[in-house]
């Protein structure tokens, strides 16, 4: 009998005698079935090269979602060249946008217990299920594209714009990064990520070189199980990953750019195969998958946000992304996938908001000024190329996330230091004019030529923002330095916010919670609080964050 099988087998068997000794409390209950869940998913991963091997359904994908769009203004509003409302008005209560949780629980313990996906015994292969979606069965023998030549998965480093220079600084070159001691690489294999080399322990194990057919992502699955590779490279790349901060999306381009350094001659659809092998063993529900007509592997990725201008298709009625190697263009072909079972689809999302990298730093200094505030200090040039070409989200998730919580703290340090003694409604205002005029404001169109909202730390590496750039900061160092409440607003073509001022402001406002909240738009140059916009002084906003939250 094989070991794995006769210790799972006295395991369960003392589970049993455990539970026919003592009733059980609901938690133990309840930790029994997940741990019975976890048990499946090991016995789907055991199966999982059968269910490569097996059959292949088409799906049509399905053209990007587009964020809600209207035209903003080339140039940056201004009080001086229009006529803001001065006579108090009050809007309607505005909607509050529901943000998803950024961890989602695989699945309850009641949807374990009436899967009815369940094996007879944990050593069954559970039974596939085909997607009301699918259409034309594929043949294992449909050709996969071998781009031999080491087509890498992981862009090249961006052409980004030039960064924000301070002219006391514009003369000192940039500090360079210090190199690695020859010692300290002793065991060790570089990852090319973004241009930075990051060492992790080596882990010696062969890939496929190239593809035939869509049969040979079984055939890679079975070669990498033989090696054990799912233990002994997650063992080595997870402490790396965790200790550089990557989010669930950055984990995937990490393991992308450690196939690209570790194999560079190999084809991209042995390569993909490999991320998406290691995907699954971290209990994700990523789907490897073949675009039919050009032949290209493709990854399908199911996320906790809603992702803008990404090709996606459904199955099971989840949307799944598409994520390919750089050039490829998937648009007008269907999209080819294995049939799994149910319970391989409860993996875990892949949660796009960040909480803090932890990179090699390569400093660039800014020094941002006006009226009586000063912000001063550095952010880490390496975090810039990694987030430029970011997926598109909804505008709160960007303001949920956070690059780097060290500069964060100087910067609501500094803002409390030089606005802390103000009144409230003077430091609102104090902040306010700042963001508006300390920047320079550009649309991202005419900038970046695509959309491209900023996490907040990017505000001080890029020469120019726009309106949902500035209200992410804005909001963000209401609360965080000058602890007074707000909401970050949507209006068609702009984003703005309001503040909850207990003071007798005039202008425009409304009532939510039983506070008042007024405009308080750091787009629009020279307004103070109340003090909206005239083209939207009708228009109720939808609140996109509340902070706090």
């Amino acid at each position: 009998m094989d070991i794995k099988k006769f210790i799972l087998m006295g395991a369960l068997a003392g589970g049993m005698s455990v539970q026919a000794q003592a009733p059980q409390s609901f938690q133990e209950f309840r930790q029994g079935i997940l741990n019975d869940f976890q048990e499946f998913r090991r016995t789907v991963l055991d199966h999982y090269a059968d269910f490569l091997n097996g059959t292949w359904h088409e799906y049509e994908p399905l053209a990007p979602l587009e964020k809600p769009k209207a035209p903003k203004p080339m140039t940056v509003p201004d009080v001086s060249v229009s006529k803001p409302a001065t006579e108090p008005v009050n809007l309607p209560k505005p909607v509050l946008a529901e943000l998803p949780e950024s961890k989602v629980v695989p699945e309850s313990p009641e949807e374990v217990e009436d899967s009815g996906n369940r094996p007879t015994t944990p050593f069954d292969a559970p039974k596939t299920v085909t997607p009301p979606e699918a259409k034309d069965i594929v043949p294992p023998t449909i050709k996969v594209r071998p781009d031999l030549g080491g087509a890498p998965l992981l862009a090249a480093l961006p052409d980004i714009p030039r960064p924000v220079v301070p002219e006391e600084e514009s003369a000192e070159e940039t500090p360079a990064e210090v190199p690695v001691p020859e010692e300290s690489r002793a065991g060790k294999e570089p990852v090319i990520f973004y241009g930075m080399e990051i060492l992790v322990p080596q882990v010696n194990f062969k890939i496929m070189q190239s593809m035939g057919s869509v049969a040979d992502f079984a055939r890679n699955w079975k070669l990498l199980d033989e090696q054990e590779v799912a233990e002994s490279a997650l063992d080595a790349l997870r402490p790396k990953m965790e200790q550089l901060g990557l989010n669930d999306y950055l984990s995937y381009e990490f393991l992308c750019a450690y196939m690209d350094s570790k194999f560079p001659e190999a084809a991209s659809a042995p390569k993909m195969s490999a991320v998406h092998y290691l995907l699954s063993h971290m209990g994700y529900n990523a789907r490897i998958a073949l675009s039919t007509k050009t032949g290209d592997p493709i990854l399908l990725m199911p996320a906790v946000q809603t992702l803008y201008g990404k090709v996606y298709m459904t199955l099971g009625g989840e949307r799944y992304y598409v994520m390919t190697a750089p050039g490829v263009n998937v648009a007008g072909s269907p999209i080819a996938t294995c049939d799994l079972p149910k319970i391989a689809t409860k993996g875990k999302k892949f949660d796009l908001r960040i909480k803090g990298l932890n990179l090699p730093v390569k400093e660039h200094k800014f020094n941002v000024n006006y009226g009586k505030l000063s912000l001063s200090g550095s952010v880490n040039e390496n975090m810039m190329p990694i987030v430029y070409r970011y997926p598109q989200m909804d505008t709160a998730d960007f303001a949920e996330s956070e690059l780097d919580c060290g500069l964060r703290k100087k910067l609501v340090a500094q803002i409390r230091e030089q606005l802390g003694g103000m009144d409230r409604l003077a430091a609102t205002n104090e902040l306010l004019q700042f963001v508006q005029s300390g920047f320079a404001y550009a649309t991202d169109d005419s900038f970046h030529g695509f959309e491209k909202p900023y996490f907040l730390e990017e505000n001080f590496y890029y020469p120019k923002n726009d309106c949902e750039d500035r209200a992410i900061f804005y909001t963000y160092m209401l609360w965080n330095a000058l602890g007074i409440e707000n909401h970050l607003l949507f209006y068609p073509g702009h984003e703005s916010a309001s503040v909850a001022l207990p003071d007798n402001v005039s202008g425009t406002s409304y009532e939510h919670d039983g506070k008042k909240f007024y405009i308080s738009d750091p787009t629009y140059v020279g307004s103070v609080t109340g003090q909206c916009m005239p083209q939207f002084v009708t228009t109720v906003p939808k609140i996109d964050l509340a902070m706090p939250k």
